[in-house]
């Protein structure tokens, strides 16, 4: 996006600029942004110096929790399989698939079927 306009103050060597960066709750990991002169878009007399490039890495601060959306889940034997609910703490931008394991309780392995 852009154009910013960036102003160098007469006797100023630097200047700064913003570039808003919207905080959302999606998980998507590192993204950049790409920012560039333009040479031929400079004033006159002003050339493009190296670097005329940069990027900007906007690191993702919305980690991603996965739990059950219950502590218990009670089924009966004819009810037909047991059917827990996986949740996450934020929405992703990529698909996600979790290996989950079952562990004998005081039902084993013939009391329920694998995966």
């Amino acid at each position: 996006s852009g154009p910013y306009s960036v102003t160098f103050l007469a006797g100023d060597t630097s200047a700064t600029f913003n570039i808003p960066i919207t905080d959302d709750v999606i998980y998507e990991g590192t993204e950049t942004i790409d920012i560039l002169i333009i040479e031929t878009l400079l004033p006159a007399g002003v050339t493009a110096g190296t670097p005329n490039q940069a990027v900007v890495n906007i690191m993702d601060d919305d980690g991603i929790n996965i739990s059950f959306d219950l502590s218990t889940y009670n089924v009966d034997e004819s009810d037909g399989p047991a059917q827990p609910t996986l949740v996450l703490s934020n929405p992703s931008s990529t698909d996600i698939t979790v290996q989950v394991f079952t562990a004998d309780g005081t039902a084993t392995g013939g009391d329920y079927g694998s995966g």
